[in-house]
């Protein structure tokens, strides 16, 4: 069946995790080659399926009778790995589609990385699949390890590792390089793997539909990966949704932060919106862990394995060396978590029990006398655990010392008595027998246990922001904001229909007629008609070139501010006139703006710009000479909500400004929420490739687009 959040059947994919035979096509006797090391690991790890190698040079191979082609096989296939040169891909590649093979990996290279001629092949066993309804993974690719299953569908060296319990993270990754490297050392870090698939060129199934899959599967809790970049951003909308929903985070090491991959723009919303800044705000819309490290990972995941969950950020913190407090204390607060003053009977208690020359205050420092006293730290913890005002604890304390089994036991304890995120930081090594013991005994009991503080400080930010996250993409008004919503006239739908670029008059009257608000202005082809214009709206005026080829007016010396009289607008029209001429004597000329002169309140730009990947990304900041000066805008991908909008309202760093300063009434934030709702709608009905608008000012009683620019295609 097909899940209603994938465009891919699930039952597609069953036939990569769980076949019920599997062919090698292209095996080989020698396990350390591509064809050999499936062999090898499926017979070792016990794979419950049926084994067919396919070599005509041999008649057996691991004790397995070997067949000449896959077309000799006398029983079903579900699943044929291809480990050929790639000239001859394409041939074994037609023999599955006549064994109706199910599931296909190419593991070998030499297609769409190589250039024109690889690209050519590859497309033409895209559409042979499509056309047989056979999926594909690769090629180029490192294949499928399902450890639930035993299915070592993989040529890389990691089908060789003895799984680690619990085995509950799904790993997919557009390097299987790097991906092996991360399966390894996660491993070593104590971290067990339900999956890993290397989806190489992704010829027909891609990164997404592989998450979308190991999301449904019971045995993945979390999901990891290493992304270059996504291919389809309406399918990772959907499966990040479905991961919310079903409460299992995703982790992704997204790599590509510079600025070489920056698209250049016509608008100051293109060239705000590169590439990085997309998946950033991507990610952070929804609910995607974007991490930059293994630890980050691995550290997450064995805090995750606990399935506690935060009921907000206070965390407290028990240390035995009160500098290493000192120091968690700083890394939660400067990472967002909160560490508060403990109060009233809490403190009274902790006290009661705490040596005099301990401290109450958080971080809770017991001192050595967990030397002389070791049940001391698991008395501390009762006490804080039992403290509503705190959601999370990190217990930072040596093992490596007399009585720290009787302090371990007692931590235990009150670690199972509780139902609060628990992490608890040493820094002794196993090199200590002893320590080695208790560090076994800890981790056994299912306790977080890090040896970097750091990392703990940052597993438990990022849990309370999924929890966070997670919770606001599922919630009910969390649905697209359809209030309001307008339908441009026939006329002007042809005017968009028809035009690449518009006028900033024609933009606005469009935005108008779509129900923004503008400012008073009419189009002038006279300087006479300018000055009965000026004279309607009351003076002061702006006046502005109006010409589809002059996007940028001030460069043409195309804007006149401030007029105050008759004779000013008229001089103005023909400078205006004049100027634009010379800086275009091929532009087309409408005629010349006049607009009110709007004053006070605060600038702030809205703009959206198309990605190539996930479409409308909708931009929100500071406008003026900020937008240059600073870049400090929020940015989400369209379609948005007004839980996106209040977000992003709030998150640029300008958003003093719009409270208000000195005495200075606070901006309508209303007025701006509706402003982006209504463009978010507006890019996606009428399919607008870049919209800027340049100043928006806002002021306590609403806002008014004074500049706007619209690039249709």
């Amino acid at each position: 069946m097909t899940n209603k959040y994938y465009e891919t059947a699930q039952t597609d994919l069953d036939f990569f995790f769980k076949p019920q035979s599997i062919a090698i096509i292209g095996a080989s006797g020698d396990a350390k080659k591509p064809g050999g090391r499936p062999i090898e690991g499926l017979l070792t790890k016990g794979y419950a399926g049926k084994i067919f190698p396919v070599n005509p040079r041999y008649e057996r191979i691991a004790g397995l009778k070997c067949y000449p082609s896959v077309i000799d096989i006398s029983e079903p296939v579900d699943l044929a790995i291809i480990s050929v040169p790639a000239k001859l891909v394409l041939d074994m590649f037609r023999d599955c589609v006549k064994k109706k093979v199910k599931a296909v990996i190419i593991f070998s290279s030499g297609f769409a990385e190589t250039g024109e001629e690889g690209n050519r092949l590859q497309q033409e066993i895209t559409d042979l699949a499509r056309q047989h309804s056979i999926r594909v993974l690769g090629p180029n690719c490192l294949g499928i390890i399902n450890i639930p299953g035993s299915v070592m569908a993989s040529f890389g060296t990691i089908v060789n590792l003895d799984p680690v319990l619990p085995t509950s993270l799904g790993f997919v990754t557009q390097s299987g390089a790097y991906g092996v490297m991360v399966y390894a050392r996660a491993l070593q870090q104590g971290v067990g793997f339900s999956s890993f698939v290397s989806v190489g060129n992704e010829a027909d199934l891609e990164f997404s539909d592989f998450i979308g899959y190991l999301l449904e599967d019971p045995n993945t809790k979390l999901i990891g990966g290493y992304m270059e970049g996504a291919k389809n951003g309406s399918k990772l909308r959907k499966v990040a949704e479905r991961a919310a929903e079903l409460q299992k985070p995703i982790l992704l090491i997204k790599v590509g932060r510079s600025s070489a991959g920056s698209r250049a723009a016509s608008s100051h919303t293109g060239s705000l919106a590169g590439d990085d800044l997309v998946y950033e705000a991507f990610f952070r819309q929804m609910g995607i862990i974007r991490i930059e490290t293994l630890d980050e990972l691995t550290s997450f995941a064995i805090l995750h394995r606990s399935a506690r969950k935060a009921a907000g950020r206070n965390v407290a913190i028990l240390s035995a060396s009160g500098g290493g407090g000192v120091v968690l204390a700083d890394k939660c607060e400067g990472v967002g978590l909160n560490v508060p003053e403990l109060t009233g009977d809490t403190k009274c208690r902790l006290e009661q029990v705490l040596p005099s020359f301990g401290s109450a205050r958080n971080p809770i420092d017991p001192t050595g006398q967990i030397l002389t006293e070791p049940t001391l730290m698991a008395k501390c913890m009762e006490v804080i655990l039992k403290d509503d005002n705190i959601d999370m604890v990190i217990l930072n304390v040596g093992l490596n010392h007399e009585g720290a089994d009787v302090m371990v036991e007692g931590m235990i304890e009150q670690y199972n008595a509780s139902d609060k995120p628990i992490v608890f930081v040493t820094t002794d090594t196993t090199e200590d027998p002893e320590s080695e013991k208790l560090v076994n005994k800890i981790q056994n009991t299912g306790i977080p246990l890090m040896f970097e503080g750091y990392h703990a400080v940052d597993a438990m930010e990022k849990l309370v922001w999924y929890q966070e996250r997670a919770a606001k993409i599922v919630q009910k008004d969390k649905q697209v904001d359809k209030s309001s919503e307008a339908q441009l006239p026939v006329k002007t739908k042809q005017l968009l229909k028809n035009s690449k670029n518009l006028t900033e008059y024609q933009c606005k009257q469009l935005l108008k007629a779509y129900g923004l608000p503008i400012t008073q202005e009419g189009l002038a082809t006279s300087a006479e008609m300018a000055i009965g214009i000026a004279a309607d709206i009351g003076y002061p005026v702006v006046m502005k070139i109006q010409s589809p080829e002059i996007l940028h007016k001030t460069e043409a010396k195309g804007i006149k501010l401030n007029l105050a009289s008759a004779k000013e607008v008229k001089d103005a029209y023909h400078d205006i006139i004049s100027n634009a001429k010379n800086y275009d004597p091929q532009a087309e000329i409408h005629g010349v703006l006049v607009q009110e002169m709007v004053g006070g309140g605060v600038e702030v730009i809205v703009g959206s710009s198309r990605d190539p990947v996930f479409g409308n990304a909708i931009i929100f900041g500071l406008g003026g000479i900020f937008v240059e000066a600073l870049k400090d805008v929020a940015l989400r991908i369209a379609p948005i909500t007004r839980v996106d909008v209040e977000e992003m309202i709030k998150e640029i760093k300008g958003y003093a400004v719009l409270e208000g300063l000195r005495g200075r009434p606070a901006a309508n934030l209303e007025a701006i929420t509706d402003v982006i709702l209504k463009i978010s709608r507006f890019v996606i009905e009428y399919d607008i490739k870049e919209l800027d608008i340049n100043p928006l000012i806002v002021t306590d009683k609403g806002a008014k687009i004074v500049d706007a620019l619209i690039i249709r295609n």
